[in-house]
């Protein structure tokens, strides 16, 4: 057998250098099928809808839709509120409050956490404790279709769709000699952010500590 030629190997060798140099070839994203993208999948919020674009081309508006109104839930968290005055228990009053919920009183208001502290530091709810101070079926809910006769009853309407107000009258509002709450309590109502229940924004009463 003949040895091959000097062309030969030098032609080999070259092909061999070249091929070394390139290295192995491993598959990469150029090597995949291009795929469509697709958009994550999401559970969309049941608070939240898409509404018409303003303009043709412009990306529908997202808005919250009001939840409906329940006097039922509304009359039970007054309810509430009253049970726990009466227990003069801050863990379980001051949850129903909105973070800002403020007291009014005369033309005056100062937040309703600091106004139900000295109110229980000062006076004796605890006397009242088991005995109903507003029955449920005494209590008057208006909601924001009925502003005018909200107006004829001389109570400040809903400001808004989304709030009721909540009137009671105590019919016991005496321990002894020591008047404990006003004439009248009017509750501001609004959506507690996050759940589907309501928190006290704002209770109107005119009452003074002794």
């Amino acid at each position: 057998m003949r040895p091959p030629s000097p062309a030969l190997l030098a032609a080999a060798l070259v092909l061999s250098c070249a091929a070394s140099g390139k290295g192995p070839v491993f598959a990469t994203s150029e090597h995949f099928p291009e795929l469509s993208r697709r958009p994550p999948t999401f559970a969309a919020e049941a608070a939240l809808a898409a509404t018409d674009a303003a303009s043709p081309g412009e990306a529908p508006a997202i808005q919250r839709v009001v939840v409906p109104l329940d006097s039922d839930a509304a009359r039970e968290l007054v309810g509430r509120f009253f049970v726990a005055v009466l227990r003069e228990s801050s863990r379980e009053l001051f949850p129903l409050l909105a973070t800002q919920a403020v007291m009014v009183s005369e033309g005056n208001r100062q937040p309703a956490q600091a106004a139900w502290r000295a109110r229980f530091a000062q006076l004796d709810y605890t006397s009242l404790s088991g005995r109903v101070v507003a029955a449920p079926q005494t209590l008057h809910t208006y909601t924001y279709g009925s502003a005018e006769r909200a107006k004829r009853d001389g109570v400040s309407p809903p400001e808004s769709p989304s709030e009721v107000v909540v009137v009671a009258r105590p019919g016991l509002s005496w321990a002894g000699k020591t008047r404990l709450f006003g004439q009248e309590l009017a509750f501001r109502l609004r959506p507690k952010a996050g759940v589907s229940s309501f928190e006290i924004a704002e209770i109107a009463e005119d009452f003074r500590l002794p």
